[in-house]
C-alpha cells in the first residue's frame, strides 16, 4: 500500500525548499557579481602593448568570458524572480506551478528547471511545468496514474 505524505509536512517542505532556493540563488549572485567585477576589472586595466593583435585578441577574450557570465547572472536572477512568484500559503488541488508534488517515484517541485536539489536529508527534483516530467504531471490530481518513460507512476499528495 502506498504512504500517503502528511499535507503539513509537505506544505513545511515547499516552504523550506524555497527559503533554500533563495538563498542558494543569492550565494550563486554574490559568486557571479564578484567574478564579473573581477573580469571587468583586467578588462579596463589592461594597457595596450606592443603587440598590438594579441591586445586585441586578449580583450575580445575577455569581453566574451564577460558577456557569458552576464548572461548567466540573468538567468540566475529570472530564476530568482520565477521562485519568489511560488505562493507558498496556497492549497493545491491539481499539479500546477509552485505546487509540490509527491509521487511513488520521488517529489517534485514544480517552479523552474533546475534538478535534484538536496535539503534537509531529502531530494527533491526541481522541475518546470514546460519540461517533459511537467508536461506529464500537470493537471494531474491525487490518486491518478500516469506513465513517463515507460514507467508507471502514482501522484500520492499534492500541496
Amino acid at each position: 500500500m502506498d504512504q500517503v505524505p502528511d499535507l503539513r509536512d509537505m506544505s513545511k517542505d515547499r516552504r523550506q525548499l524555497v527559503e533554500h532556493l533563495r538563498a542558494l540563488f543569492a550565494e550563486r549572485l554574490d559568486v557571479l557579481d564578484a567574478e564579473i567585477s573581477s573580469t571587468r576589472s583586467a578588462f579596463t586595466s589592461d594597457t595596450k602593448s606592443s603587440a598590438g593583435d594579441k591586445h586585441e585578441v586578449g580583450r575580445a577574450m575577455v569581453q566574451q568570458e564577460l558577456d557569458k557570465l552576464e548572461e548567466q547572472r540573468s538567468k540566475l536572477i529570472g530564476h530568482q524572480q520565477e521562485i519568489d512568484r511560488v505562493p507558498l500559503d496556497r492549497n493545491y488541488e491539481q499539479v500546477s506551478f509552485g505546487c509540490l508534488v509527491s509521487t511513488d517515484q520521488g517529489t517534485y517541485f514544480i517552479a523552474i528547471g533546475l534538478g535534484a536539489v538536496e535539503v534537509g536529508g531529502s531530494t527533491w527534483y526541481v522541475i518546470s511545468l514546460a519540461s517533459p516530467m511537467g508536461q506529464a504531471l500537470k493537471d494531474r490530481r491525487p490518486g491518478d496514474l500516469l506513465t513517463f518513460n515507460g514507467k508507471a507512476i502514482k501522484v500520492l499528495n499534492i500541496t
